[in-house]
């Protein structure tokens, strides 16, 4: 199953040893994202850091590992969804723009833990929650 994955989701697998980290190392998925959500998260690396209790060495180990296991999709690739995805999500929260458009070029759903990704109902959202059931139909 592919799923691109927000920033929230890789911001979650860096700061606690969990259920989210392991999703992301699970077989059955593929996983996606934009340039964005690492630079996302380099934006605010300090912060996080402090808040993951790890020291810098080990963190950015643990964000190579993590981003290893997801493919970056460069934003030309997109490039043709861009305004439908800009459309969807200016009233919502149109930084998360980016997600739906890579979700609309793959044709598949966005795994994300932020409620109001689910406002719009263009794209299917799974939160971990729902991923974790997606997993049972797996088995």
């Amino acid at each position: 199953m592919e799923l691109v994955v927000d920033t929230n989701v890789i911001i979650s697998a860096l700061l606690k040893k969990g259920i989210t980290r392991k999703l992301l190392f699970f077989d059955p998925f593929e996983f996606y994202t934009v340039p964005f959500a690492k630079s996302e998260i380099l934006n605010h690396m300090s912060e996080l850091i402090r808040k993951s209790k790890l020291d810098e060495e080990a963190f950015q180990y643990l964000m190579d590992t993590l981003f290893a296991e997801i493919q970056m999709v460069e934003p030309d690739i997109i490039e043709p969804y861009r305004e439908k995805a800009i459309e969807i999500m200016k009233s919502i929260d149109v930084c998360d723009a980016p997600f739906v458009a890579l979700a609309m070029h793959l044709n598949c759903p966005i795994w994300s833990n932020d409620k109001h990704l689910k406002q719009q109902n263009h794209i299917k959202v799974y939160s971990t929650g729902e991923i974790m059931e997606q997993i049972q139909v797996i088995k």
